[in-house]
This record gives C-alpha cells, structure tokens and sequence, in this order.
C-alpha cells in the first residue's frame, strides 16, 4: 500500500523567492541564448487587426514548442 504524500504549504516569502528565482533564471537563459526568444508580432494600435489564425499559431508555438 502507497502512501500519498502530502505537499507543504509554501509561505507567501517561499513562493516568492520560488517565482523571482525562477523568472531570473528565464532571464538569464533568454539573454545568454538569444536565439531561444520567441518574437512577439505587434501592429500599431488603431491600423488594423491580426488575422485570428494568428493568435492560434502564435500560442500552439509558444506553449508546445
């Protein structure tokens, strides 16, 4: 028989350490490797809109690429 082990709360100064680690550690990894960046389109605001194709291939390469 298997136990479940229960997780233990992070404190709000645990989590926030955890998310400025992590997010410095992302920094670092974009800057050293520029090539890993993920290009943002943008278009000037009132001169138009993107197609809605694009919203979905834009997101389909960031989140499973």
């Amino acid at each position: 028989m298997t136990r479940k082990r229960r997780r233990r709360r992070e404190s709000e100064d645990e989590i926030r350490n955890r998310v400025v680690n992590e997010t410095a550690l992302y920094l670092t990894t974009c800057l050293d490797h520029p090539e890993l960046a993920v290009s943002i389109p943008v278009i000037p605001a009132g001169s138009g809109e993107f197609p809605r194709s694009l919203a979905g291939n834009f997101w389909r390469h960031v989140l499973f690429e």
